[in-house]
């Protein structure tokens, strides 16, 4: 025989060539394999299934395998269902095009999901929504396939606040895990799980009738001083108060009138008489010009070496947690009021005025824009204004 390299003649039971050393028996074709990084198909009972890896998941040191010291697994992402190996192998580059998907962050998702979400609800549930995402911060540049519910379980946990707060972390997390799975960016839901006990309710307790008139007496001194007064005599919730627009304050008779609350069925259309005490600031806030909100944010620009004093550039509705933090905490420290107070407790305080004033129960369900008094019957809305209007102006 000739070597297969030199050609030169050989031993036919030779099985290196005696002048180059080439071996003379081949080795069997090993089978092809894809390149790393381009997928690869497998079958699954009758079908095949495409499968590329997206990204990979760091492991804690704790987790770490002594055997080879790995530190990190595989993410894969997969589709079934291929009555062929070829048909699963050509649906891979579809497959990877939402690779780029898997390297968006929580926030990146959390900012396409709230503009598709927040239509549908109202203004006061979204901010509670937002409020609640914040306290998964330490997520937000985290790539949402290698968050796991163990991470939103620790931020839950760390969490100061009470257990609405665990409650509204543990939905909005829900909402932004199933819109990444609807887009395909998740394989599964890692809310499902988690654990709200840990907070407790706390009592939002109502502001005394001498906290009120410390906040009276404030009005002129400290900006939106005069809003949390208004609360105190409306009965609306905060976010209600803050989506207040000019069209919804009406006159009869001389006296103004609030309608159209949003928050619940209970409370759409509702009307409100307007509390002696707070008449003048509403009267006053309807001639401001510049917006149709009769509680606005003011917007003031920044300060520099050429602008020392910073100066008005507008209004803006304000938030829940703007009113909150940046409203009521302060001027409530400032003013010496209990830390601990929040502003839902105003709507107690309207509450507890509300049930040593004269009148029907019905009459003042409809005010505060429950169901009714007791939170048992269906229907209240069998009022007139001249009733809700007594009812009001009994109150101290």
């Amino acid at each position: 025989m000739n070597c297969i390299k030199c050609h030169k003649q050989a031993p036919d039971d030779a099985i290196f060539c005696p002048y180059c050393g080439k071996k003379q028996t081949s080795s069997p074709r090993k089978p092809k394999r894809s390149p790393n990084g381009t997928g690869s198909a497998y079958k699954r009972g009758a079908g095949w299934v495409a499968q590329a890896i997206v990204g990979y998941r760091e492991l804690p040191d704790d987790f770490m395998d002594p055997a080879n010291r790995r530190q990190r697994i595989p993410i894969k992402k997969t589709k079934a269902g291929f009555p062929t190996k070829a048909a699963a192998l050509a649906y891979i580059p579809q497959l990877k095009n939402t690779v780029e998907q898997s390297t968006l962050t929580l926030q990146q998702i959390y900012d396409a999901w709230e503009p598709w979400y927040s239509p549908r609800v109202d203004a006061s549930t979204m901010n509670g929504y937002r409020a609640a995402y914040a306290y998964f911060k330490k997520l937000h540049e985290t790539k949402i396939v290698q968050i796991t519910a163990g991470d939103l379980q620790e931020c839950m946990d760390a969490c100061p606040r009470g257990k609405r707060t665990h409650q509204n972390m543990k939905v909005v997390a829900g909402l932004i895990w199933k819109y990444a799975k609807d887009k395909h960016i998740v394989t599964q839901v890692e809310s499902e799980n988690l654990y709200t006990g840990k907070g407790k309710s706390k009592k939002r307790e109502a502001l005394s009738d001498i906290e009120v008139e410390k906040i009276r007496q404030a009005i002129g001194k400290y900006r939106y001083a005069e809003y949390i007064y208004a609360l105190c005599y409306l009965g609306y919730r905060p976010g209600e108060m803050l989506e207040l627009r000019k069209d919804q304050v009406i006159e009869h008779d001389g006296r103004l009138f609030l309608v159209e609350g949003k928050k619940t069925e209970a409370g759409i259309g509702r009307t409100v008489p307007v509390h002696q005490k707070i008449e003048q600031i509403i009267r006053i806030r309807l001639f401001i010009p510049g917006t149709d909100l009769v509680f606005p944010q003011y917007q003031f620009g920044k300060v520099s070496k050429k602008h020392p004093v910073a100066l008005f550039e507008g209004f803006k509705e304000m938030s829940d947690n703007y009113f909150r933090e940046m409203v009521f905490k302060p001027i409530m420290a400032a003013l010496g009021i209990a830390e601990g107070k929040v502003p839902y407790g105003a709507r107690h305080t309207f509450s507890n005025k509300l049930k040593k004033a004269a009148g029907d129960d019905r009459d003042k369900a409809a005010l505060i824009g429950h169901s009714d008094y007791t939170f048992t019957q269906t229907k209240y809305q069998s009022t007139n204004d001249s009733e809700l209007l007594a009812i009001v102006d009994s109150m101290k």
